[in-house]
């Protein structure tokens, strides 16, 4: 199994932007951790995780999509890793993160899977390394450092469960099937695909846009903009 990282980011997306009542639904009968939530047993010396919190929640939804997810005491230089290839998707974060620290790591893994190639094309494995800061590779290339800036804004995309926060094309690799034949809908269909890839490139290169990109007056405008142009064009 391949990660799909467009479905877990969404529906990551869409658990965090629930109140935390609503999106976690706490089993009884295990044992309580020290803070008074839910605890998962410990394995191989593994420090304990509480059944609580968003950090879990995000746990809980990536293993549910069939991601594998443990924390261990062996990683010293990163903070985790996610590996996927076709017998399955692993993500190991460091256990002495915090909650939102572990939150963070599975956001920031998610973005660069979302914004990598290697996903969605037809290779057998994927890898991505999350450093600790200031330990990360030297001379990295500029098209590293400009992939790590939108990985950040995406990952914060996630986190505040507003992934529409977002370009279309920075997140959704599937497109919506055509709805009406005809060369007017496929005029339609033309000039939203050249402002996706127009505000796509903005999120890319100028870190403004993406600021201006995550307002939620923006997102409405951009949403409201889609709807009349497709109306307009019956598209």
């Amino acid at each position: 199994m391949m990660l799909e990282p467009e479905r877990a980011a969404t529906l990551l997306a869409e658990r965090l932007r629930r109140p935390l009542s609503d999106g976690v639904s706490r089993p009884e009968g295990d044992g309580a951790a020290p803070d008074g939530g839910q605890a998962e047993p410990g394995r191989l010396g593994q420090r304990v995780v509480p059944k609580s919190g968003r950090d879990w929640l995000a746990r809980r939804t990536l293993e549910e999509l069939g991601i594998h997810c443990e924390a261990t005491g062996a990683l010293q230089d990163l903070k985790g890793f996610l590996i996927a290839s076709h017998r399955g998707v692993e993500i190991v974060v460091s256990d002495r993160l915090a909650p939102d620290e572990r939150l963070a790591v599975y956001a920031h893994l998610l973005a660069h899977a979302l914004i990598d190639e290697a996903p969605h094309a037809s290779r057998t494995f994927f890898s991505r390394l999350e450093y600790v800061e200031g330990r990360e590779p030297v001379g990295r290339s500029s098209a590293e450092r400009r992939a790590e800036m939108v990985a950040d804004a995406l990952a914060q995309a996630i986190l505040r469960g507003r992934l529409d926060g977002a370009p279309q094309y920075a997140y959704r690799r599937t497109r919506e099937p055509a709805r009406n034949a005809g060369l007017r809908p496929a005029l339609g269909r033309l000039v939203l695909d050249i402002c996706h890839r127009t505000s796509l490139a903005l999120f890319w290169h100028l870190p403004r846009y993406q600021k201006l990109r995550s307002r939620p007056e923006i997102t409405f405008l951009v949403q409201r903009l889609e709807s009349l142009v497709r109306v307009a064009y019956a598209c």
